[in-house]
C-alpha cells in the first residue's frame, strides 16, 4: 500500500507537522514532525522513532492531545531531529481489563523496521523534493524511544531494523518495562540484547508500575543479580551501555509546563535499594540468596522508601524525553 504525507497545523505550531494520508497510510498511519531548526534542504538527519502506549486514539491525537507532548519536547530541546511516530492502535480501560486494537506483533516480523523506515523516508522525500529530483534521504543517528505499553513495541522493533541496525545509537524507555510474564521477561531480554552488541545504549526511567522489571534489569546490568533474581555470588562485569534511573519529581516550570525529570544520584538510590547483608536469607551465618529473594527485596525497598507523585507516568515521558533529546 502506498504511503503519502500531507502537512497539517500550518501556522498553528512551529516547524512542519505531517501525517500519512488516510487514503495512503502505508504500513502504519504515522505522524512526522520536523522542528523549526530543521534544514529542509538537508538530506541526512537524525531520526527518533516514538512508540506510544495505550490511550492514543489516532496519530493526530498523539501530537495534539497526548500528555507526553512530543512536539513540544522536540521543539524546546533545540535539536534538529526528525520525529517519526507510528500509530499502533487504540487501547483503553474497561473496568479492570482493556479493550481496543493496540498491537505490536507485526513489528517483530523480519525486516519490518527497515521496510517501515524506507517507506516513511520515501514519503518524506516525495514531500520535500520535486517529482523529477527526489532527494536521497539518509539517516544519521537513529534513536528508538517508547513510553508505557510501547515497551513491547521497542522490544520487537530492535530486531527488525535490517540495514538501519548500524545506525541505532540508543533506545530510550520511559516507564515501559511491563513484561514480567513475557518469555523471557523484559529484564532478561534487554540484558541479553545489550550483552550481545556494543554499539547501542539503553536508557530506562521507571515509575511505580514498571518498578519490578526495571529494578531487576538495573541489578542484572550492574552484575549484582542473576536472571532468576538471586544475588550474584561472584559479581559480573557491569554493562557499560545500560543506564536505569528512578523517575521522580525534580521538575521546573518552563514553556508553560513541567518539562524535565533529572536523574537521581545513583549512590543515593543504592542506599535504599540494594539489600544489605542483614536483609538476606542466611545459611550457616552466610547470606544465601534463593528463590529470587535478592531482587524481590530490592523492589520492596524502593516501594517503601520512595514517594512517587500521582502523575509520574507522564512526567517521565515529558521530562525524560526532553532531557535525553537535549543531550543527543
Amino acid at each position: 500500500m502506498a504511503c503519502e504525507l500531507e502537512q497539517k497545523d500550518i501556522g498553528a505550531f512551529p516547524g512542519v507537522t505531517l501525517f500519512t494520508k488516510r487514503t495512503a497510510p502505508g504500513m502504519k498511519p504515522t505522524g512526522v514532525y520536523l522542528p523549526p531548526k530543521h534544514a529542509t534542504a538537508s538530506t541526512k538527519f537524525d531520526v527518533v522513532i516514538w512508540l506510544h502506549g495505550f490511550y492514543v486514539k489516532n496519530p493526530e491525537f498523539l501530537f495534539h492531545n497526548d500528555p507526553a507532548r512530543l512536539r513540544e519536547q522536540v521543539r524546546d530541546s533545540g535539536k534538529d531531529v526528525v520525529l517519526i511516530a507510528p500509530f499502533l492502535g487504540y487501547e483503553y480501560a474497561v473496568g479492570d481489563s482493556f479493550a481496543g486494537n493496540y498491537s505490536v506483533k507485526d513489528l517483530a516480523t523480519p525486516k519490518w523496521g527497515e521496510k517501515y523506515l524506507e517507506e516513511i523516508l520515501g514519503a518524506l522525500a516525495n514531500f520535500i523534493g520535486p517529482a523529477n529530483a527526489l532527494p536521497q534521504l539518509q539517516v544519521g543517528k537513529l534513536v528508538i524511544a517508547c513510553h508505557s505499553g510501547g515497551g513491547g513495541a521497542m522490544r520487537n522493533l530492535v530486531g527488525t531494523l535490517g540495514k538501519y541496525q548500524s545506525k541505532l545509537s540508543a533506545c530510550w524507555g520511559f516507564d515501559c518495562l511491563y513484561g514480567v510474564k513475557a518469555q523471557p521477561d523484559d529484564a532478561t531480554f534487554w540484558y541479553n540484547w545489550l550483552s550481545s552488541q556494543n554499539s547501542s545504549k539503553l536508557e530506562v526511567m521507571y515509575g511505580p508500575t514498571t518498578l519490578s522489571q526495571s529494578v531487576k534489569l538495573d541489578l542484572m546490568g550492574r552484575g549484582l543479580a542473576t536472571t532468576d533474581g538471586n544475588q550474584a555470588l561472584t559479581q559480573r562485569p557491569a554493562l557499560k551501555n545500560l543506564n536505569v534511573s528512578l523517575g521522580h519529581y525534580d521538575l521546573f516550570p518552563a514553556f508553560g509546563q513541567m518539562v524535565r525529570v533529572n536523574d537521581l544520584d545513583p549512590a543515593y538510590v543504592d542506599r535504599f535499594m540494594i539489600p544489605q547483608v542483614a536483609d538476606q536469607p542466611r545459611v550457616n551465618s552466610k547470606p544465601m540468596p534463593r528463590n529470587g529473594e535478592f531482587v524481590r527485596q530490592a523492589i520492596s525497598n524502593v516501594r517503601e522508601a520512595f514517594p512517587f507523585p500521582k502523575d509520574i507516568h507522564y512526567m517521565i515521558a515529558r521530562g525524560g524525553f526532553f532531557s535525553r533529546l537535549s543531550r543527543l
